[in-house]
């Protein structure tokens, strides 16, 4: 992607992060991307957690939601690489609605919290872990881009975390979004800025549309554990661009 005009009039500045001298904050100029939400259930969720004051979404009086999103960056300040991200959206400090997602929008600026985030080189994995105690390590993160489906297949250690295809729906216009991501370090809740510019993406309910493997992985077996169900929406973009912020907020656990 050759349009730059999203990161005009923002100054980055020199920070090391371990052995690594990188800019912050961190752009991301050529992605793709795919997410899914589904539903689980609302006590496993919350076990996961951790913080009381962090209050899963409420989709049913039962179920709350799991995301897991893949991401290819082709070109970042981080150097190229490829990362899943395995998080729940909460609301800190007051109960969600019931029926979130269904009969109640979820927030426009979401707080996901980061539970698992497998990446592929280690200059992302110290860079994560030293801006903001990201749940970071190695894997191994392919993407196969077929006619009609694209798919993610994540494996650490010899075994197979879990494979995702999202089907490739009709695109369409997709305005800027923004996620507050929240990480967790020794008694405080790190809150970072995730900012993805307007896009093509494509976007579906249709169970049809998605396939989710879980592997024999310690990962691929908790998420297992959580009984994932029904899934909620499911989205994709193959060009994408981000910015990552510092940490701008913290919060006591």
């Amino acid at each position: 992607m050759q349009n730059l005009d999203f990161f005009e009039g923002i100054k980055q500045s020199k920070v090391q992060l371990g052995p690594y001298h990188i800019n912050s904050p961190v752009f991301y100029r050529d992605m793709s991307g795919l997410s899914v939400y589904l539903l689980a259930p609302l006590n496993k969720v919350r076990s996961i957690l951790p913080s009381n004051r962090m209050h899963p979404f409420r989709v049913t009086p039962w179920h709350s939601v799991v995301m897991i999103s893949a991401f290819e960056y082709r070109d970042s300040d981080l150097g190229p690489y490829n990362e899943v991200s395995i998080g729940i959206p909460f609301i800190l400090d007051s109960v969600s609605p019931l029926f979130t997602g269904l009969l109640w929008k979820t927030p426009e600026v979401p707080l996901v919290y980061v539970h698992h985030l497998p990446v592929t080189t280690e200059m992302a994995r110290v860079g994560g872990i030293e801006i903001a105690n990201f749940p970071k390590f190695l894997a191994e993160i392919r993407f196969d881009n077929e006619s009609q489906w694209i798919r993610c297949t994540v494996d650490a250690e010899g075994k197979n975390i879990l494979t995702l295809s999202v089907r490739k729906v009709k695109l369409r216009p997709s305005p800027r979004q923004r996620v507050n991501t929240i990480t967790h370090q020794q008694n405080r809740l790190l809150r970072l800025e995730f900012n993805l510019n307007e896009c093509e993406g494509g976007f579906s309910k249709s169970q049809s549309d998605v396939r989710l493997e879980l592997g024999n992985h310690p990962i691929g077996l908790e998420l297992r554990d959580l009984n994932l169900g029904r899934m909620l929406t499911c989205q994709y973009s193959q060009a994408l661009q981000a910015i990552l912020t510092g940490v701008s907020e913290s919060y006591a656990v």
